[in-house]
């Protein structure tokens, strides 16, 4: 390609680059902008789910015999110091030691968490829902409705929730930062 070439189109395009370096992105349904109680309702709700995962580790840790604390930390710690820990196995390890009666303890911890973080999720939503417009609204309520009904459609497995693998996640360094530790047993 000639010089002249390149210059004529570097030319031409030059107009429509500047143009579109100085336009803003298009939003697809904007931003919401939160006033000072909706910010500090939001706080608050982010204080009781750290809240609701600290009571629920306080509780499981509570649900297990001073052994089977002294397990737990065994199995961590082999698991941290390990070049490459299997989470898998120590869980596994730790279902075989845990008694039935604390078993079912831990599930039971688990089903309240989760409980308590849906609806500690429902303020959430409500409290941001309250920022769209009716339109908005409308448009998210259209997009849930298009989820529920694929998720009819596409029905998973129940999944089954391992104590030891909760409890490796919960007590132990194997879960997400951030989110709780029974989001995903």
């Amino acid at each position: 390609m000639s010089r002249s070439v390149l210059l004529n189109l570097v030319l031409t395009f030059a107009p429509a680059v500047v143009a579109a370096q100085n336009t803003p992105l298009p939003m697809t349904g904007g931003s919401p902008t939160l006033n000072v109680q909706q910010q500090a309702a939001l706080r608050q709700l982010r204080v009781q789910f750290q809240q609701s995962r600290l009571q629920a580790r306080t509780r499981l840790l509570a649900a297990l015999t001073p052994a089977h604390r002294a397990a737990v930390a065994n199995i961590v710690g082999q698991l941290a110091l390990t070049l490459n820990p299997n989470p898998r196995a120590g869980a596994q390890a730790l279902d075989t030691v845990l008694t039935p009666a604390e078993k079912q303890s831990i599930l039971s911890i688990v089903a309240a968490e989760r409980a308590n973080t849906q609806t500690l999720r429902q303020h959430q939503k409500a409290i941001f829902e309250a920022t769209l417009t009716a339109a908005q609204r409308a448009q998210a309520a259209q997009r849930e409705a298009q989820r529920q009904a694929y998720r009819r459609g596409h029905q998973r497995p129940m999944h089954v929730p391992e104590p030891g693998a909760i409890v490796l996640r919960t007590l132990g360094s194997f879960g997400s930062p951030g989110r709780s530790s029974f989001s995903r047993a």
